[in-house]
């Protein structure tokens, strides 16, 4: 079984949910929040 996963998706691409969970790195989070606000005062 762990072959055939090994198959779809690499293990080199496993770390990848390592990412999921609370963003510790302030600074990307105010970046992606301004974003946010911007576009929807730019929307509205």
């Amino acid at each position: 079984m762990e072959n055939e996963i090994g198959f779809v998706i690499p293990p080199k691409f496993w770390n990848l949910a390592d990412s999921f969970g609370p963003n510790t790195n302030f600074l990307e989070t105010n970046l992606i929040n301004l974003s946010v606000v911007l576009g929807l005062l730019v929307y509205f």
